[in-house]
């Protein structure tokens, strides 16, 4: 018997893609969907002409479908897909997209996305929007964009904050900024976290966890017992963060929450390491869990397994110490020489060019 013939990605011509996109009476085969990878400039402009045409429930399921090919694989890019769905007449597609391209290196964009949390009326569109746009506060930090353009981005979160806006993109914003050091962000945190909504209290904690700021350790440890589901969940993700060695025992007794919240545990947990945690992490194997839940369990040991062995490598290093004789001196070590601070360009190593959403109105 021959063996059936399966075409790769690429030897799909675009035509058929087009064709299949517009044809609501059958399934989109996924093959369909790896075809839109890093496709071309020319691609995009035949995909351009017809995206309208596409049945907008179609539209929907394709943003959303790539966005978790993406997640699921980073050695494909749609991020030109996504560029495209920006300017989509539906504000459903335009959230999937908006979510979608957070993971590429659009500074660009960031005009753009201010325009939507100003100028939208869509209370979910300005949400996912102020939650986007807390990268570019962290790369800000990090002296990767200009500093200008981060103080307009926290200008405008500050401002949403300080405001009348839905309680929905002010948390969102809280949790954006949450990456600055500057003073009026620890004001809001700390007015979130002493108030009486649990939704405010687990976005504080959110923004204590990823400010990094372990001024607010015994805040986030008070919080891990909350009779709230969704503020235990926050505390214990900020614990892992902030890896705060003394929450261990009560993290250990949260494996036996929620799921939602023993996933979180185990991760926090691999996160601040130690054997303890190792151990009560190796047990969960011994009980009968999911598919999914064996994976986590498995990559929260393959991390501190890496962490360990990081450790043991600095070890053989003579650094220098400070004065006091207390204090490894890191400040000298060069990190780019080991490719570990380069600013990764997606639009060079993935070969795409740059689709200006500002120049073409046709979906607006």
């Amino acid at each position: 018997m021959e063996d059936t013939f399966f075409p790769t990605p690429d030897d799909l011509p675009f035509d058929e893609v087009l064709d299949a996109l517009l044809n609501n009476d059958e399934v989109l085969d996924p093959l369909y969907l790896y075809r839109l990878s890093d496709i071309t400039q020319e691609d995009l402009a035949a995909l351009l002409e017809i995206w309208l045409e596409i049945q907008v429930e179609r539209r929907r399921a394709l943003i959303e479908d790539l966005e978790d090919l993406t997640d699921s694989n980073n050695l494909l890019s749609f991020e030109s897909i996504f560029r495209l769905a920006l300017k989509d007449e539906d504000e459903q597609v335009r959230f999937f997209a908006i979510r979608a391209i957070e993971v590429f290196d659009t500074d660009d964009l960031i005009p753009f996305f201010l325009s939507v949390l100003s100028a939208e009326d869509s209370t979910d569109l300005r949400a996912v929007t102020a939650s986007v746009l807390g990268k570019y506060i962290y790369r800000g930090e990090l002296d990767k964009i200009e500093k200008e353009r981060q103080v307009e981005i926290e200008d405008q979160l500050l401002a949403i904050l300080e405001g009348d806006h839905p309680l929905e993109v002010q948390r969102r914003a809280l949790e954006a900024i949450s990456y600055s050091s500057r003073e009026e962000v620890r004001q809001h945190i700390l007015k979130a976290y002493q108030s009486d909504l649990d939704e405010w209290v687990a976005s504080a904690l959110f923004a204590m966890g990823r400010s990094y700021d372990h001024d607010y350790s015994e805040l986030v440890s008070d919080m891990l017992q909350h009779t709230s589901p969704k503020v235990r969940l926050e505390a214990v993700r900020a614990c892992g963060e902030l890896v705060l060695e003394d929450a261990v025992p009560v993290i250990l007794d949260l494996l036996n929450d929620l799921p939602d919240i023993r996933e979180a545990a185990i991760w926090a947990l691999s996160q601040i390491g130690g054997e303890d945690a190792s151990l009560a992490i190796q047990e969960l194997l011994e009980d009968e869990v999911s598919d999914e839940e064996e994976e986590l369990i498995n990559q929260a040991l393959d991390r501190m397994d890496f962490l360990e062995d990081g450790l043991k490598n600095i070890a053989m290093f003579d650094f220098a110490y400070d004065a006091d004789g207390d204090e490894y001196i890191l400040d000298d070590y060069d990190y780019q020489q080991d490719g570990y601070g380069d600013d990764y360009d997606n639009d060079d190593d993935l070969g795409l060019e740059d689709f200006d959403i500002d120049d073409d109105q046709w979906l607006e």
